[in-house]
């Protein structure tokens, strides 16, 4: 794996979010805590016309949830929706199939990351490298089920989220899209990950074709596959188990406004498009495409999940009975 660069994407335009969809939400927050040490940054239900967000009638409904590390106007994203159902990947996905399928996580010990997997009763895919610098493994998440590749990183705030990847049917559409529409600086595919690496998540000797889109120190990783070769997704829903897309955010609305009109010049037709006075959010839900873009201003971040919240219940009740144990132990003693 070759350690990214520090280029800086586009200006004003961040990677802020990894939307998920998962079959166990209150399984996913806490594997999410235990495992790596993300926050509670609220949560909350959907219904009605925020649904045509999504693509969807107003009638559907969903879970949301958020949680965030130490990075800044960014979060991990978790919806399990009841209508529509939400349909399992398939029993033989591979990640090589298309859409969103792999994303990576740096954190500070990767050894405390093996004992809590081994906790949860999960294998990874690989056994870390022995390289300073280079430890890393990678996973199937038990509740979202694409791959999660784990690197130890002795700098920066960890956890913190360092790609995306996905598996596209037309990558010269895809750097159009990315290059032209997107306006991100396009980078070789090794520049984040080599042929080698893909027998980390179980495809080696994959033949494959890709480029990087650096956005700060989040980078996507846009691959089209030849040998396996990707599967398209039969009849996707947006509400499907995995990754469901990746936002990218802004703090200043007309850089999303204006992203938002090249993509409506180039074709690609939004969902429904909420607007504010100070905000703005959609989905593209195009194959190869599948986005949010949004503006919100940091006043909005504790009402949208972008700063820490409570603990979870189940942490604060553990503190109670800590304090009560303490107590009583104090009172022994006297």
């Amino acid at each position: 794996m070759v350690q990214p660069n520090n280029a800086s994407g586009i200006a004003g335009i961040h990677v802020v979010q990894i939307g998920m969809n998962t079959s166990d939400l209150a399984g996913s927050l806490r594997f999410y805590r235990e495992i790596f040490g993300f926050s509670n940054a609220g949560g909350n239900a959907l219904w009605g016309d925020i649904m045509r967000i999504q693509g969807l009638d107003p009638d559907s409904r969903s879970l949301i949830w958020w949680m965030v590390g130490p990075a800044p106007f960014f979060q991990l994203e978790f919806f399990h929706h009841t209508k529509p159902i939400q349909r399992p990947l398939p029993a033989d996905w591979r990640p090589c199939d298309h859409g969103w399928v792999r994303f990576g996580l740096a954190v500070s010990r990767l050894d405390e990351i093996e004992r809590g997997l081994e906790r949860w009763g999960i294998t990874p895919l690989t056994a870390s490298g022995a390289d300073p610098g280079m430890r890393r493994l990678a996973f199937r998440d038990p509740f979202v089920g694409v791959v999660v590749e784990v690197s130890e990183s002795r700098s920066g705030p960890c956890p913190r989220a360092t790609y995306a990847t996905s598996s596209v049917g037309d990558i010269e559409a895809a750097r159009r899209f990315y290059g032209q529409i997107i306006g991100a600086e396009l980078e070789p595919l090794d520049r984040l990950h080599c042929a080698d690496d893909e027998a980390l998540w179980g495809l080696p000797r994959a033949k494959r074709d890709g480029f990087v889109a650096r956005f700060g120190d989040m980078a996507l990783e846009v691959v089209e596959y030849s040998s396996p070769r990707g599967r398209p997704r039969h009849d996707p829903l947006i509400s499907d188990q995995g990754i469901m897309n990746i936002a990218l955010g802004s703090r200043d609305r007309g850089s999303i406004q204006a992203l938002l009109g090249r993509i409506r010049a180039a074709g690609h037709r939004p969902t429904f498009v909420f607007e504010g006075p100070e905000t703005i959010g959609t989905y593209i839900v195009e194959a190869g495409c599948e986005f949010e873009i949004l503006a919100t201003p940091e006043r909005f971040d504790a009402a949208v999940g972008f700063v820490p919240a409570a603990p979870f219940l189940a942490e604060f009740a553990s503190g109670l009975e800590q304090a009560n144990v303490q107590r009583a132990s104090d009172s022994t003693e006297d």
